[in-house]
C-alpha cells in the first residue's frame, strides 16, 4: 500500500486539481490520500472531504510538522510527499511502486518537477539541481536537492530515522534525504516528473538572486561539514591497526 501525504494551508484554489490528478492514476494497487490541514481558514478541509479523501488536522504551523503528522497517520509501507499546488501524471504512482519493487535496498526515491508557467530562469534552476544531485550522489550517495513535492520513502526507514528533523536544513528535502540515507540508498530518477505551480518563486530578480546565494551558501556549508566528517572518518579508519 502507498500513502500519499498532502500538507495544506489555505489551498482551496489548488487542492482540487491536485487530488483529482492523484485519483486518476493508472496504477491498480492500493493507495490512500491524506490531507493534513495545517490551520486553514478557508474551505480546504471541506473540499478534501467532498473529494473523498482522509483529512486530519495539524494545528502546529509548518510544512514539516504537517508532513510528520501525515506520515504518522499513514498505513502504507511507502509514503509519498506531495504538495497541494502540484499535478501528478497518470503513471506517477506506477513508477514509484515499480522502483521500490525492483530496489529492495532503496530507502527513498527523489524525482524532479517542472513549472506549469516556467519563468525565464527555470532552465538555470533545473541545471543547478541536476548538477547538485550528481555531485551529491557521487560524494554522499544521496541527492541533496530533493523536491518536497516529489519524494517517496519507506515508512520503516522513516521510523528508524525518527522522522523529520525540524531543525535541519530544508527538513522535508535535504534533511529527510540525509536522515533516510543511513538506512538505505536514496535514488534520484529524472524521469519521475511532476508539474507544479511557480507561485512561490515568482519574485523580483534581486530577491531571487539573494535567495539563491543564501541557499547556495547554506548548502555549501553543509557539504563542507559532511566532507570534513567523511575525510576524518576515512583517515581514522585507515590509521586503525
Amino acid at each position: 500500500m502507498i500513502s500519499i501525504v498532502i500538507p495544506a494551508l489555505n489551498e482551496e484554489k489548488y487542492l482540487p486539481d491536485c487530488i483529482n490528478s492523484l485519483k486518476h492514476q493508472n496504477w491498480n494497487g492500493e493507495y490512500e490520500i491524506i490531507v493534513v490541514d495545517n490551520g486553514s481558514t478557508d474551505r480546504t478541509s471541506q473540499i478534501a472531504r467532498d473529494l473523498g479523501v482522509k483529512v486530519i488536522s495539524c494545528p502546529r504551523r509548518g510544512v514539516v510538522y504537517a508532513r510528520q503528522a501525515g506520515t504518522e497517520e499513514a498505513k502504507g509501507e511507502i509514503v509519498v510527499q506531495v504538495d497541494a499546488d502540484t499535478i501528478y501524471h497518470t503513471n506517477w504512482l506506477g513508477q514509484i511502486d515499480k522502483h521500490f519493487t525492483i530496489h529492495p535496498d532503496s530507502a527513498g526515491l527523489a524525482g524532479r518537477y517542472i513549472y506549469i508557467h516556467p519563468a525565464w530562469w527555470a532552465p538555470v534552476e533545473r541545471l543547478y539541481r541536476t548538477v547538485l544531485n550528481a555531485i551529491g550522489q557521487l560524494i554522499f550517495r544521496w541527492p541533496p536537492s530533493v523536491s518536497g513535492a516529489n519524494f517517496a520513502f519507506r515508512r520503516s526507514a522513516f521510523l528508524q530515522a525518527s522522522g523529520y528533523d525540524p531543525a535541519s536544513l530544508q527538513p522535508d528535502q535535504w534533511g529527510i534525504a540525509r536522515r533516510l540515507s543511513k538506512y538505505g540508498k536514496i535514488y534520484y530518477e529524472k524521469k519521475l516528473v511532476v508539474t507544479t505551480s511557480s507561485r512561490r518563486v515568482v519574485k523580483p530578480v534581486y530577491v531571487l538572486i539573494y535567495e539563491s546565494l543564501r541557499n547556495c551558501y547554506r548548502v555549501s556549508i553543509h557539504f563542507c561539514r559532511h566532507c570534513i566528517r567523511w575525510v576524518s572518518k576515512t583517515i581514522f579508519k585507515q590509521g586503525e591497526p
